[in-house]
C-alpha cells in the first residue's frame, strides 16, 4: 500500500519532488519503471495534459457532418478521452491510483496545473477533493522551495474552485471553436468556398492583428519632410543640432513634420555664418539595470530578432536544454526569479559558467554573486520563474550543445550573468541654441560605467525609447547657458516617413503578450496586461504554426503576413470575435470563479446564451472567402430541396472514392435529409427521343451521352426506366439493307438476317447481314459473290463431323476453297489447287503413309511462284519436298 502518491506534472519535477522527500524522511529516492520510490511513497509523473475534450461526433453520430440546424452544439454531459500517444501512461497512473492511501496534485501553480491532474483522478475514479487528496503548490524547483512547500501541502479541496475555473475556461474555448468555426465553414460553403474557416478565442484576434497590420502597411503613402541642421563652432569643440521647428510654423503637415523643401532650404540661408547663443545646457546622470530575465515569449520575441528562429523553434531548443537539465522550465510567463536560488545556487551557477568557453566565460568571470537586481522578487514570481541555467550545468554539457542550441543557451546565460553586475551609467547632454529668431537643439552621451552591458561586447545596443533623444554618436563639448557659438555650416537632412514593420515570428508574439497595447479600452486594457495578453507562453508557438499550416498566415522570409484567405475571413466575422476583449472578459468572470464568487453552472449558461445569440445573428450572414478553393455552384445551387421541402440544395464537392472530386447538389440539412441530385450534361436529343421502349413497352427511349472513355461523347438512346429496362440502341446509321436481309438464319433458324456494316478498318463501309439474335447466335454471311460450287462442295466436314463444306472465295476473288460452314466454330478448309503437276504428284506420302503428295506453289515473298510438293494431309502431316 502506498502512503502518499505525488503525482507530478513532468518528468523533471517529479524528480525534483521525489529527491526533496527523500531529504525530508532522510531516506534514498530510487527510480521504477514509470515512478520514483521514496520509503512507502510514490512519485509519479504527466506529460502535460493526459486527456483532451472529444469531438462533437462522440456525442452523436450525426455531428460527424456540418449542419446550420444542429448548431449551437452544446453537450449535456462532457466527456474526455486519453490523448495519442498517453495511453500507457495513463493506465500505469490508473493501478498506482488502486494501491494509494493519499493523493498529492503536483501540477504546476497555476489554473492549468490544477486541471490536469484533477481530471486524471476524476476521469480514474478518485475523488479529487476528498480529505486524503492533497495539494503540493510548487513555484521553485530550488530544493529550499520544495522543502517548505512539503512541509506545507495543503488540501486539494481548496483548489476546487480553481479547477472550477480551468474547466470553464476549457469548456467555453470548446464551445467557441466548434461552433463557430461550423458556423462560418456552412456560411462559406453556402457561396461556394470549400476552405474550413477555423474560429478561436486567441486565435482568430491573433489573425486580426496581423491582417490590421499588413493593411496598414498596404494603405500606407510615405511624406517627404526635411530637417535642417548645422555644425556649430564652440571654444570647447563642435557638435551638430537640429533646426527646432516651431508650433505656428506655416509649412508643416497635421503631424508636426516639415514638409516644403524651399522653407527648409530658407532656413539654413538665414543662419549660415552668423553667430548664436547657448540658451539652455544639461548633463543628466542617468543609469539602467540589466533588462529582466527571459519569459518564454520574451525569448522567442530575442531569438527571431538575433538568430531568425521561429516562435516554434525556439520552443523546441528551449525544450531541449530543459529535457538535459541545464536550463529551467521555457514555458514560463514571468520574468522574475525567487531568492532562493539567488541565496542558494546563483554562485555555484556562476562559478560553473566560469568555464564556458568564448564570452560566456569571460562575462562568468566578471559577475560580482553579491549584486542584487530587481529581477529577484519573490512578490512577482507567478506559477514559474524566469528562464535561467540550472545548477546541472558544467563546461563539457555546455561545449556539447549543438550550434543553435549553444545560441539559446548562451542568450539565457548571459541575461542571468547580466543580473550580478552593476547598473550601466552615462550622462545624458543636452543643449537649445538660439541664431537670432530661430532655435536649434543638440543632444548626446557621455559614458561613465559599461556596467552590465560589458556581458554584451560586441554586440549592438538596442534604442531604448526613454534614451530616444539621446544622440550616442556624439558627446558634446563642455559649456554653459550664455556662451557664444558660431554656424559652420548648414546640412538639409531629407527624410522620408515608413510604414509600420511586418510582424515577425518574435513580434507577433510579443504582440500576443503585450495585447493591450492594440486595445484603446482603458479596463479593457488593464485586464489584458495582469493576464499577459492572449495565449500562454505554451499555446502561442503552436497557434501561430497552424495558422500557418491553414494558410490564413504564411512566411516571407522572417516576416508573418496574412494570406487573402486570411484577409477574407477576417472580413466575413463579426467584431466581437476578432476582438481580444473577450479574453479580457473572460478572464475577469473566470477570476470570480476560481474564488468561488461565481459557479461553474453560472459562469456556463452566460457562455451557452452569448454562443446562441453569436449563430442567430451569423445565420444571415453572407461569407465569402477569397483564396484557397472554391466550388462554382451548379446550377440549381440554392433552390428548395424537393425531398424534404424544407432544405436547399448546395453545390458539394466529392472528396474521396472513385467519384473524387465530381460536384453534386445535396441537401443541407444532410444527413436529416439524403435529398441529392447529380448534374446532368445537357444533350441535344436524337431521332427517337422520346418513342416508346420496344423491349419493356412502358419506359421511353431518351438520350444520353458516353462520359469518358475512347467513345467519350457519343450519343445513345436507352430506356428511362434504366437499371430496371438495359434497353439499349446505339444509333447505327441507316443502312440501305442488302439482299437476303430479313430471310431466316440458316444456322438457328430461329433469328433474321439484318444488313450491318463494317465502321472502321480497312473494310470500313463493307456491308454484311447477322442473326438479328447476336450474340446468341453468331451467324454471319459476309455476301461474297456468288461461286461455282468445286468437287467436294457438300461433303460433310472432315474435321468436326457436323458441318459441310461449301464452295467460298477469297476476298481479292482470285481462288477458290471449300470451308466447313460451322465456321468460326470449325475453321476447317481445303483450298483447290491450280498448280500443274510436277513429278512425283499424287503419290503416297512417304512420311505418313495415309496422305497424297500434291504439288503445291508458293504465293508470296521473294520465293514467289516457286513450286514444290506437300503432303495432302497439312497441317496433320508437315511432309514437304522442294525441287532440286
Amino acid at each position: 500500500m502506498t502512503d502518499y502518491l505525488f503525482i507530478a506534472e513532468k518528468p523533471s519535477l517529479a524528480e525534483a519532488v521525489a529527491k526533496a522527500r527523500a531529504e525530508e524522511k532522510g531516506i534514498s529516492a530510487s527510480k521504477s519503471r514509470g515512478y520514483w520510490e521514496v520509503g512507502d511513497d510514490k512519485v509519479c509523473w504527466l506529460f502535460g495534459h493526459m486527456y483532451q475534450q472529444v469531438n462533437p461526433a462522440a456525442y452523436n453520430p450525426r455531428y460527424k457532418s456540418w449542419i446550420l440546424d444542429d448548431l449551437p452544439i452544446v453537450p449535456e454531459k462532457w466527456k474526455l478521452e486519453v490523448s495519442q500517444g498517453k495511453q500507457d501512461q495513463v493506465s500505469s497512473i490508473a493501478r498506482l491510483l488502486k494501491d494509494a492511501k493519499n493523493v498529492v496534485n503536483v501540477g504546476d501553480a497555476a489554473r492549468e496545473g490544477q486541471l490536469l491532474v484533477d481530471e486524471l483522478l476524476i476521469e480514474n475514479g478518485w475523488d479529487a477533493f476528498s480529505p486524503n487528496t492533497h495539494r503540493l503548490w510548487v513555484r521553485s524547483v530550488a530544493r529550499k522551495d520544495l522543502l517548505k512547500a512539503l512541509g506545507d501541502m495543503k488540501p486539494n479541496k481548496t483548489k476546487e474552485a480553481l479547477y472550477h475555473a480551468a474547466i470553464c475556461r476549457q469548456r467555453a474555448d470548446w464551445l467557441l471553436g466548434m461552433n463557430l468555426s461550423r458556423l462560418f465553414t456552412i456560411l462559406a460553403q453556402q457561396s461556394g468556398s470549400d476552405q474550413t474557416i477555423s474560429v478561436g478565442r486567441v486565435q482568430t484576434p491573433t489573425l486580426a492583428l496581423v491582417v490590421a497590420r499588413d493593411l496598414e502597411i498596404k494603405n500606407f503613402k510615405p511624406v517627404d519632410h526635411f530637417l535642417p541642421s548645422g555644425l556649430f563652432k564652440h571654444a570647447n569643440g563642435t557638435f551638430n543640432a537640429t533646426w527646432i521647428i516651431p508650433d505656428d510654423c506655416d509649412h508643416t503637415d497635421s503631424e508636426g513634420r516639415l514638409t516644403d523643401k524651399s522653407y527648409a532650404e530658407q532656413v539654413l540661408e538665414r543662419v549660415a555664418g552668423k553667430t548664436g547663443e547657448i540658451t539652455k545646457y544639461s548633463a543628466t546622470d542617468k543609469s539602467k539595470s540589466a533588462p529582466l530575465p527571459f519569459s518564454l515569449s520574451a525569448l522567442q520575441t530575442e531569438c527571431s530578432a538575433k538568430l531568425g528562429l521561429t516562435a516554434q523553434q525556439t520552443l523546441d531548443v528551449g525544450q531541449k536544454l530543459y529535457d538535459a537539465g541545464i536550463m529551467t522550465y521555457p514555458r514560463s510567463d514571468c520574468r522574475y526569479l525567487p531568492m532562493s536560488i539567488f541565496t542558494d545556487e546563483a554562485d555555484k551557477i556562476i562559478a560553473k559558467l566560469v568555464d564556458a568557453d568564448g564570452g560566456l566565460g569571460e562575462a562568468a568571470k566578471g559577475a560580482t554573486a553579491t549584486i542584487k537586481s530587481s529581477a529577484w522578487n519573490d512578490s512577482k514570481v507567478s506559477d514559474h520563474h524566469g528562464i535561467v541555467p540550472t545548477m546541472d550545468i558544467s563546461a563539457s554539457k555546455i561545449s556539447a550543445l549543438t550550434g543553435v542550441e549553444r545560441k539559446v543557451f548562451d542568450i539565457v546565460a548571459k541575461s542571468f550573468l547580466a543580473q550580478f553586475y552593476p547598473a550601466q551609467r552615462w550622462k545624458a547632454l543636452s543643449a537649445e541654441i538660439k541664431v537670432e529668431d530661430d532655435k536649434f537643439k543638440a543632444s548626446g552621451r557621455r559614458d561613465i560605467d559599461a556596467g552590465w552591458r560589458v556581458v554584451y561586447t560586441g554586440e549592438k545596443e538596442d534604442t531604448e525609447e526613454d534614451n530616444a533623444d539621446e544622440n550616442p554618436g556624439q558627446s558634446l563639448p563642455e559649456m554653459a547657458k550664455g556662451d557664444s557659438v558660431a554656424v559652420d555650416k548648414g546640412e538639409l537632412q531629407s527624410k522620408r516617413t515608413t510604414p509600420p514593420s511586418a510582424f515577425t515570428d518574435g513580434t507577433l508574439i510579443s504582440a500576443m503578450s503585450n495585447i493591450h497595447k492594440f486595445v484603446p479600452d482603458t479596463e479593457i486594457k488593464k485586464k489584458l496586461k495582469e493576464n499577459a495578453g492572449i495565449g500562454t507562453e505554451a499555446t502561442r508557438a503552436p497557434m501561430l504554426e497552424e495558422m500557418i499550416k491553414r494558410k490564413f498566415l504564411q512566411r516571407k522570409g522572417k516576416k508573418v503576413v496574412s494570406t487573402i484567405t486570411g484577409q477574407s475571413i477576417i472580413e466575413a466575422l463579426p467584431e466581437e470575435v476578432k476582438d481580444p476583449a473577450m479574453t479580457a472578459v473572460w478572464e475577469s468572470y473566470l477570476d470570480k470563479v476560481a474564488v468561488g464568487e461565481l459557479p461553474l453552472e453560472k459562469f456556463m449558461e452566460g457562455q451557452i446564451k452569448s454562443l446562441q445569440a453569436r449563430i442567430d445573428a451569423g445565420k444571415g450572414t453572407e461569407v465569402r472567402i477569397k483564396g484557397g478553393k472554391t466550388i462554382t455552384p451548379l446550377e440549381g445551387h440554392g433552390k428548395e430541396c424537393p425531398e424534404c421541402k424544407q432544405g436547399q440544395l448546395i453545390t458539394r464537392e466529392l472528396k474521396s472514392g472513385k467519384a473524387k472530386g465530381k460536384k453534386l447538389l445535396a441537401c443541407n440539412r444532410w444527413p436529416d435529409c439524403k435529398g441529392a441530385e447529380w448534374p446532368q450534361i445537357k444533350i441535344d436529343p436524337v431521332e427517337g427521343h422520346g418513342k416508346p421502349c420496344e423491349k419493356c413497352s412502358e419506359g421511353k427511349m431518351v438520350t444520353r451521352m458516353i462520359g469518358k472513355g475512347k467513345h467519350k461523347g457519343k450519343k445513345f438512346l436507352s430506356c428511362d426506366t434504366y437499371p430496371k429496362c438495359d434497353h439499349v440502341d446505339w444509333l447505327q446509321p441507316k443502312i440501305e439493307p442488302v439482299k437476303g436481309h430479313g430471310d431466316s438464319c440458316q444456322k438457328c433458324s430461329e433469328g433474321k438476317m439484318v444488313t450491318r456494316m463494317i465502321h472502321k478498318g480497312d473494310n470500313k463501309g463493307k456491308k454484311f447481314l447477322s442473326c438479328d439474335q447476336y450474340p446468341k447466335c453468331d451467324h454471319v454471311d459476309w455476301l461474297r459473290p456468288k461461286v461455282d460450287p468445286i468437287e467436294g462442295h457438300g461433303k460433310d466436314c472432315p474435321a468436326c463431323k457436323e458441318g459441310k463444306l461449301v464452295t467460298k472465295q477469297s476476298r481479292d476473288g482470285k481462288k477458290t476453297f471449300l470451308s466447313c460452314n460451322a465456321y468460326p466454330k470449325c475453321k476447317h478448309a481445303e483450298f483447290q489447287n491450280n498448280v500443274p503437276p510436277m513429278e512425283g504428284d499424287g503419290k503416297t506420302c512417304d512420311k505418313c503413309k495415309e496422305g497424297k503428295m500434291i504439288t503445291r506453289e508458293i504465293g508470296k515473298g521473294k520465293n514467289k511462284g516457286k513450286t514444290f510438293l506437300s503432303c495432302n494431309k497439312y497441317p496433320k502431316c508437315e511432309n514437304t519436298k522442294w525441287p532440286d
